[in-house]
């Protein structure tokens, strides 16, 4: 048997394994590990006995919009028109998968597809309600709303926000708003502003590893390349009206931003050249309109970025 389950939510995809393996253990792997071929490897190893395997391949982002080779892709057709009985194959990912591609066709066709491209506010609601109840607890509608609102449509951070109000209640009983924002945190918008300043000051580990938390909360990094963009352009004006003989008022007045913030800015375009600056915005427009253009990889495009820049 096989399963592509893609839902935007590790917690939901976990929900829809667990109704597949009710009793049996099972092997994970993660794509970014391993090979298709040392999957199917995998998968064609079966017990003397005919016990039953199950194997969890997470990250499975090659049935949307990442690249897979022509010979992996055969290597999987191939598999999929004859698989192992005793077998049971689950590929997740919580990307968007392409309906057009000639693996995803065969699994939608002939095996089992369990696909939410994307949730709109009632599956929101839905989704926080069940959550909740199923842990006793009943929620205000206007936590609801602003969990939504918070979340960078991510209903993992959702998940994880209740589970620390819930925590900080340690009782069954309703969730209250005036508890709910005296709880939870704002880790992503923290995170994104450390990303940020980590890369401005060429602070290639603390750069690389806040990267990596942020991952964990599925922020996309095309929003960390819109940010980084915005703060080399603001870097640039500085420093170009600074060069023009501006006064200090009229940078916060044409730029409207904070004194403050004008202070930062130019500080820390001391550390760069205008050709730096410029290379860098350059650099981030390139990557932006070939991430886009589904020619580079998103990661990749990032990380080869914060290697190049950061030193």
């Amino acid at each position: 048997m096989i399963y592509l389950i893609s839902i935007p939510s590790y917690h939901l995809i976990d929900l829809e394994i667990k109704k597949i393996i009710t009793e049996n253990d099972y092997i994970i792997f993660n794509m970014a590990k391993i090979s298709i071929k040392e999957i199917i490897e995998e998968a064609n190893y079966y017990s003397l006995n005919g016990e039953k395997k199950y194997i969890v391949i997470n990250n499975a982002n090659f049935f949307g919009t990442e690249k897979i080779s022509e010979e992996d892709s055969d290597i999987l057709i191939k598999y999929l028109n004859n698989p192992v009985e005793n077998t049971t194959l689950i590929f997740t990912t919580q990307y968007p998968i392409d309906l057009r591609k000639k693996i995803t066709k065969e699994i939608k066709t002939n095996y089992n597809l369990i696909n939410i491209a994307k949730f709109n506010y009632k599956d929101y609601e839905l989704e926080i309600n069940k959550y909740v109840k199923n842990k006793g607890y009943d929620i205000e509608y206007k936590c609801i709303n602003y969990l939504i609102n918070n979340s960078y449509d991510n209903l993992d951070i959702i998940f994880n926000e209740l589970d620390k109000i819930i925590l900080y209640y340690n009782k069954k009983t309703t969730i209250k708003y005036s508890d709910l924002i005296k709880t939870i945190s704002n880790v992503i918008d923290n995170n994104n502003f450390h990303f940020v300043n980590a890369v401005i000051d060429k602070n290639l580990k603390l750069a690389y590893n806040l990267y990596n938390d942020l991952k964990i909360y599925k922020v996309e990094p095309i929003i960390l390349i819109n940010l980084l963009a915005r703060e080399y352009r603001l870097m640039y004006y500085v420093k170009k009206m600074y060069q023009n003989n501006n006064n200090f008022n009229e940078i916060c007045n044409k730029l409207k931003l904070q004194d403050w913030q004008i202070n930062k800015i130019y500080n820390n375009t001391l550390k760069y050249t205008y050709k730096e600056i410029e290379k860098n915005l350059v650099d981030l427009c390139k990557i932006d309109t070939y991430i886009k253009k589904g020619i580079w990889d998103k990661d990749s495009a990032l990380i080869s970025f914060l290697l190049e820049s950061c030193i």
